[in-house]
């Protein structure tokens, strides 16, 4: 039965590495084929003077997708070695609204205004029960959770919404939620959202720049500090995403 167990769990990792080289590849050819046509395009005289700003943009935008996939999967070699975590005791709530805030005018065009509406009419609606909320855990790391997230929702807000950012105590723990609005996740795509490179149909066709990384490099930050993260989700209504961090009064 040993041996069995054994052979099964090595049969799943060879699949896993298959996909998970297959997935890379897919996601790097694509913006590299962009990049190699837009240049010969160019050099061979079919893009003419002219248009050359336009279509060098857009290298340069494929070169950013191909920093932020490489950026994630490097942070995704990090959570897979133990011991990766800087604690410090902080203030939540300041991170929380730091995080928002460096969203303001940012996102494929759409105005994200800190706590007003702007011409895309997204906003944050931030709610803390405490002035100061302090949690122990690696700040670098949560903020990174916070700015997935919240791109996350943005990403799938429709216009004229409100993305809800809440922080409050109880039983010696800060929940922070994350809640949009938009188009929701299909109930049969629930648990598959965590997985590396993973992808709903719905999220192919809206966030074709996405990577599929973002939400596993949230739950691993998470379950690395010993804690929870869980979503609530309604296809056409919205999403929230709950997670939970130890307060520093717990020490």
């Amino acid at each position: 039965n040993t041996l069995n167990y054994m052979s099964d769990e090595l049969n799943k990792m060879e699949e896993y590495q298959r996909n998970f080289i297959a997935n890379v590849s897919h996601d790097f050819r694509s913006p590299l084929t962009s990049i190699k046509g837009y240049l010969e395009a160019i050099l061979d005289g079919t893009i003419p003077p002219e248009m050359y700003e336009k279509y060098l943009s857009r290298v340069i935008s494929e070169t950013e997708r191909l920093h932020k996939l490489t950026e994630s999967m490097l942070t995704l070699n990090s959570l897979d070695a133990k011991g990766f975590l800087s604690r410090t005791n902080f203030d939540i709530n300041r991170v929380i609204k730091d995080t928002a805030a460096s969203f303001e005018g940012t996102c494929d065009n759409k105005n994200i205004v800190f706590g007003t509406c702007d011409s895309r009419h997204i906003r944050f609606d931030l709610t803390f029960s405490d002035n100061i909320q302090m949690v122990y855990a690696d700040m670098g790391k949560i903020q990174q959770v916070l700015y997935n997230l919240i791109d996350n929702a943005i990403k799938f807000s429709h216009d004229d919404s409100v993305i809800y950012i809440q922080a409050s105590s109880k039983y010696e723990k800060i929940f922070i939620s994350v809640k949009d609005t938009g188009i929701g996740i299909p109930r049969d795509s629930i648990k598959k959202i965590w997985d590396r490179f993973y992808k709903t149909d719905l999220s192919r066709g809206k966030d074709k720049r996405g990577t599929g990384l973002g939400l596993s490099i949230v739950k691993e930050i998470i379950q690395a500090h010993g804690e929870n993260i869980d979503v609530i989700s309604t296809e056409g209504v919205g999403t929230e995403f709950i997670f939970s961090l130890p307060g520093s009064t717990s020490l």
